[in-house]
């Protein structure tokens, strides 16, 4: 696999995503925007949240949810307004993954190695959006955005997002969402 090449391909397509999203819902006020994936690094998808739709989920749920839930909420990418928001830019590059992942399965350390390119071109993707300026407002605010990648129901998540988050945000964005490991478990 051309990794830089993925690199460029899977920003190309946030860039489509995550510009149709703001075009769209850009007068809202994001406070995460992710690129997330499988266990086994077959699929890429963006997801993103924002205050407005994060209020508005707590706000519909049955009962009132305590600190824990309220994070689960407002981090679990799973949970999003905007999952897999316009992910169709993505379909060619899950395709190619996929075949990649095939070609590695059942060697171990040619797996492990596939995995940590995959979310090394993630966060590359995420990084190169972030230095052309393309999230604008939504990173420059007093309460940045915080940028990362996820894989929700794989084994390393949480070292995942943390890594990631190190990677990409200003240490103040970054000291918040670490926080919210703590108050999540």
């Amino acid at each position: 696999m051309d990794w830089p090449a993925l690199t460029h391909d899977i920003a190309a397509a946030a860039r489509q995503s995550f510009g149709d999203l703001l075009a769209r819902h850009g007068d809202e006020t994001f406070y995460a925007f992710a690129l997330y994936t499988d266990e086994d690094c077959i699929t890429i998808a963006p997801a993103a949240n924002s205050q407005e739709r994060h209020q508005a989920t707590l706000a519909a749920l049955d009962d009132k949810p305590d600190r824990q839930e309220r994070n689960y909420y407002r981090w679990a990418s799973s949970e999003w307004a905007y999952e897999a928001w316009a992910g169709e830019p993505f379909n060619p590059i899950s395709s190619r993954l996929r075949a990649a992942c095939a070609a590695v399965s059942g060697d171990a350390a040619a797996f492990a190695a596939f995995k940590a390119q995959v979310h090394q071109a993630m966060a590359g993707a995420l990084r190169q959006l972030d230095g052309e300026g393309f999230f604008g407002r939504h990173r420059q605010e007093a309460n940045a955005a915080v940028l990362f990648i996820t894989a929700p129901d794989a084994d390393d998540t949480e070292a995942m997002e943390d890594q990631s988050a190190r990677l990409l945000n200003p240490p103040a964005v970054c000291k918040a969402f670490l926080q919210q490991h703590k108050d999540m478990g």
